[in-house]
């Protein structure tokens, strides 16, 4: 309807500035594209990512086991690619993408619940006698919880003991409220999209610490024989201009916003893992039999639609829904939690 105001609380978007100004950057590029590039990505930007993992999720990597890709979600089904061999557990509720490469790649899978306050016991509990690989994300999408890094250690140790992979998606490793988290995994899986708020760009990477280096590098190869020229020389400008005191103002810009949307959303009834991460709130309340009759409510308003994303599409249950809050103002979050109230007491 022309005219309707919209609050997208829908897509998982940041909405924090990058380090360094794109349009700076691109302005300073000479000549690029001209030649074939290294399918793994540039030696100098593979370097630059060890130097980003080294200084900001302490991890030391061998920069020959980094494939720079097209976002994560490139380098997610590259690992998904090189593991259909094997069974895995993933989280549930959690990126819906994971669910849809499992079918799209044939993949034998079982789930785990993604927000245990026991993880150690919760993942072990699941695993099977064919289960080869572990996928986690924390801060988790799509509910911005995390567990202590006691506990992300010690899985990891467990999972050494079985000799079972652990696949990391830390997409949101430098969006986090309480302590840093630690990023533990045989496969790390990154996205520079919520990192430096560059989703357009699509830029990510694949670490692969296990075996198998060359069936990732050929399956890198036949699925995109690798990132622009130009993409790779931005990140590298972006590498170099973040630091610890950017991370911070970007973690207290969504801080804030989770800070005043939790406590309206708690004074209103709604109950909700608390988020420690990202900048997802996933809600229920105890007057809401169904999500997605809210989502098709509140998407029907005269006056304000308001877009979120009921649990199914998580693999979770219609007693849950997503809030992205990434990108909502101050206005739009009071109007969010108002209206929610109101299509609530309505159902």
């Amino acid at each position: 309807m022309k005219g309707l105001r919209v609050i997208d609380a829908h897509i998982g978007s940041p909405s924090h500035e990058p380090p360094k100004k794109i349009s700076s950057i691109l302005r300073s590029i000479e000549k690029a594209g001209s030649e074939y590039l290294p399918f793994e990505g540039m030696d100098t930007t593979r370097m630059k990512v060890t130097e980003f993992s080294k200084k900001f999720l302490g991890r030391d990597m061998d920069w020959r086991r980094v494939f720079i890709t097209n976002g994560g979600v490139q380098a997610l089904s590259i690992s998904f690619l090189a593991l259909r061999n094997k069974k895995l557990l993933i989280p549930s509720p959690a990126f819906p993408q994971y669910f849809d490469q499992m079918s799209l790649h044939y993949i034998k899978y079982d789930t785990y619940n993604s927000m245990s306050e026991d993880l150690v016991n919760e993942i072990i509990s699941k695993l099977s006698s064919d289960v080869g690989a572990v996928l986690i994300n924390y801060p988790n999408n799509p509910t911005g919880y995390a567990p202590d890094n006691s506990a992300l250690t010690d899985l990891w140790d467990e999972l050494k003991k079985r000799k079972i992979l652990l696949v990391n998606d830390s997409a949101y490793s430098q969006l986090y409220f309480n302590s840093k988290p630690v990023v533990p995994g045989d496969i790390i899986v990154d996205t520079f999209s919520k990192t430096f708020g560059v989703p357009g760009l699509r830029l990510g990477y694949l670490y692969w610490e296990a075996e198998e280096v060359e069936k990732v590098s050929k399956i890198v190869y036949l699925s995109s024989a690798g990132v622009s020229e130009i993409s790779q020389i931005v990140l590298n400008e972006l590498i170099d201009s973040a630091s610890e005191d950017y991370f911070e103002k970007v973690r207290d810009y969504y801080k804030r916003k989770r800070d005043l949307i939790s406590s309206m959303l708690k004074k209103e009834g709604f109950v909700f893992p608390e988020p420690r991460g990202a900048f997802y709130i996933f809600a229920s309340h105890e007057k809401m039999k169904s999500s997605e009759e809210l989502a098709e409510r509140l998407l029907s308003r005269n006056d304000t639609a308001v877009g979120i994303v009921p649990g199914r599409a998580f693999g979770s249950s219609e007693k849950w829904f997503r809030i992205s809050y990434g990108k909502l103002p101050e206005e739009d979050l009071l109007d969010l939690v108002r209206i929610l109230s109101e299509e609530i007491d309505r159902l």
